[in-house]
C-alpha cells in the first residue's frame, strides 16, 4: 500500500476520539455472544495458568536449569513468530469462531496429552518440548482469530469495551489460576493442573458453539498469501500510530515480560521455596494486572490514553531493576505487583488504540503483527534471559533485562510524539 494512502495524524485523531464517547466500560456484556465468550475464557484460560505454573516447576524439577525453562518457552514462541503473520491473512477469510473451535480443541488434546504422559511416569523434557511447540502452533492461530472476533461480538461501537472487558478477564484468571496451582500442586500434584487445564477447555468450546453471532463479510477469496502479508507489513510500518505501538510492544514483550521465566529459580534462590513462591509471585502479578485494567477501563473516556501508555511501559521495567535488588518476599511481591500493573497497562492500551485506527480489511493482518510481538518474541527473550542467569545469575540478569527495557521505552517516548497526542 502506498504510504500517500495512511491516513493523517489528525484523522487518526478523530477516530480515536468517536470510540470513547459512545460506550461505557461493562457496555460489551450486554451482547450474548460476548458474555459466553467471557464466563468461558474466564474458566479455560484459569486453566491455562494452572497448566503454566505446573509446567515450569516441573521442568525446572527435572532440569534445575533455567535455559531449559526459556527453551520451553521459546518452542511454544517458535510457531507464533513463524507462523501468525500468515494467520493474519487466514483471519481475514475464514470465519472466525470456526478457527477458534479448531485451534481451541488441539489445546485441548495436547492438555490431556500432557496429563496421560505425566501420569503413567513417561513425561520427559522432549515431550514438554513438543507438546509446547503444538501448543504454539495452535496460540498462532488462535490469538489473532480471538482479538478479531471481538468486534464481531459486540459491535465497532462496544469494542473498547470488549478489549477491557477481556483483559478483565484474562487478568483474573491470573489471579486465580496460578493461586489454585499452587494450592493442586501442594495437595493434589502437577498432574491435576494438566488434567484441569484440559477439562477446562469444554467451558470455551461450549460457549462458542452455542452463541449465535452475525456472519460477518469476508474479503473475496484468492490463493495469494505473499501480497496481502505484505500489504499488512508496509501498511503498519508506515502507519503514524501503529508502528510505535508495535515497536514498544515487541520490547516490552523481549526484554520485559520475560521476567516470569526466571520465577521458578528466583523463588528458590531468593525465597527458598520453588512452589509457594513461583505461585504467590504469579498471583501478585495477576493482581496488579487486573487492578490495571480495571484502571485503563475507568480512566478510558478521559483522555490522555497515550501518556498513560508511555507512563505503564517506563513504570514496569523501573520495577524489574527495582526486583534485582530485592531479598524478601514483601519487597519482591510489591515489585511484581507494580511491573503486572505497568505492563497490562501498556498492552490494554495498545490493543485499544490499534483496534481503533485499523480499517476492517486490515485488521486481521495488523492484529496478528500485535500478536505476534507479544507470543512471538517474548519466548525468544525468555531463552536468552535463560542463558544469560545460567551464566551470571538470576538476579543480575533481571537487572540488564529490566535496564535494557526501560532505555528502549524512554527512547521510543521522547521519538514517538505522537503517542503523547493520542487522545
Amino acid at each position: 500500500m502506498p504510504v500517500s494512502t495512511l491516513p493523517s495524524e489528525e484523522s487518526v485523531q478523530e477516530s480515536l476520539a468517536v470510540p470513547r464517547a459512545k460506550t461505557t466500560p461493562f457496555a460489551a456484556l450486554q451482547h450474548p455472544a460476548f458474555r459466553w465468550f467471557f464466563f468461558g475464557q474466564l474458566i479455560s484460560v484459569s486453566g491455562t495458568w494452572m497448566q503454566s505454573v505446573a509446567l515450569q516447576i516441573v521442568v525446572y524439577a527435572m532440569t534445575g536449569s533455567k535455559t531449559a525453562l526459556g527453551a520451553a518457552a521459546l518452542a511454544q514462541g517458535i510457531p507464533s513468530l513463524i507462523l501468525t503473520p500468515f494467520a493474519g491473512v487466514i483471519v481475514e477469510r475464514m470465519p472466525r469462531r470456526r478457527l477458534l473451535i479448531l485451534a481451541q480443541s488441539a489445546m485441548m488434546c495436547l492438555a490431556f496429552l500432557l496429563a496421560g504422559l505425566y501420569l503413567a511416569g513417561a513425561l520427559e523434557v522432549w515431550h514438554i518440548l513438543a507438546i509446547s511447540l503444538g501448543v504454539g502452533i495452535a496460540t498462532a492461530l488462535d490469538a489473532p482469530s480471538r482479538l478479531s472476533f471481538l468486534v464481531e461480538m459486540v459491535g465497532k461501537d462496544d469494542l473498547p469495551s470488549g478489549i477491557m472487558l477481556n483483559s478483565m478477564m484474562f487478568n483474573t484468571a491470573r489471579i486465580v489460576g496460578p493461586a489454585l496451582g499452587g494450592l493442586a500442586l501442594s495437595s493434589l500434584g502437577a498432574a491435576w493442573c494438566f488434567l484441569l487445564n484440559a477439562l477446562s477447555f469444554l467451558a470455551v468450546l461450549f460457549g462458542l458453539v452455542v452463541m449465535r453471532v452475525p456472519p460477518a463479510p469476508r474479503r473475496a477469496v484468492s490463493f495469494a498469501i505473499w501480497q496481502p502479508l505484505l500489504e499488512g507489513l508496509q501498511f503498519a510500518r508506515h502507519h503514524p500510530v501503529i508502528a510505535p505501538l508495535l515497536l514498544l510492544s515487541a520490547l516490552s514483550s523481549s526484554f520485559g515480560l520475560t521476567f516470569t521465566v526466571l520465577l521458578p529459580p528466583f523463588a528458590d534462590t531468593v525465597l527458598g521455596n520453588v512452589e509457594l513462591g513461583t505461585s504467590a509471585l504469579l498471583t501478585v502479578q495477576g493482581i496488579g494486572a487486573l487492578c490495571a485494567s480495571i484502571f485503563v477501563a475507568r480512566s478510558n473516556a478521559r483522555g490522555y490514553r497515550g501518556i498513560t501508555l508511555l507512563r505503564g511501559a517506563i513504570i514496569a521495567p523501573t520495577a524489574l531493576i527495582a526486583l534485582s535488588l530485592t531479598n524478601s518476599l514483601l519487597t519482591a511481591s510489591v515489585a511484581v505487583f507494580v511491573a503486572g500493573f505497568g505492563f497490562v497497562c501498556q498492552f490494554v492500551l495498545t490493543n485499544t488504540l490499534i483496534q481503533a485506527v485499523v480499517p476492517d480489511a486490515f485488521r486481521g493482518r495488523v492484529l496478528s503483527l500485535y500478536t505476534l510481538t507479544f507470543f512471538g518474541l517474548s519466548p525468544i527473550g525468555s531463552l536468552i534471559m535463560g542463558v544469560v542467569a545460567d551464566q551470571i545469575g538470576t538476579l543480575p540478569a533481571i537487572l540488564i533485562f529490566g535496564g535494557a527495557c526501560l532505555f528502549g521505552a524512554v527512547l521510543i517516548a521522547r521519538r514517538a510524539v505522537q503517542l503523547r497526542r493520542l487522545p
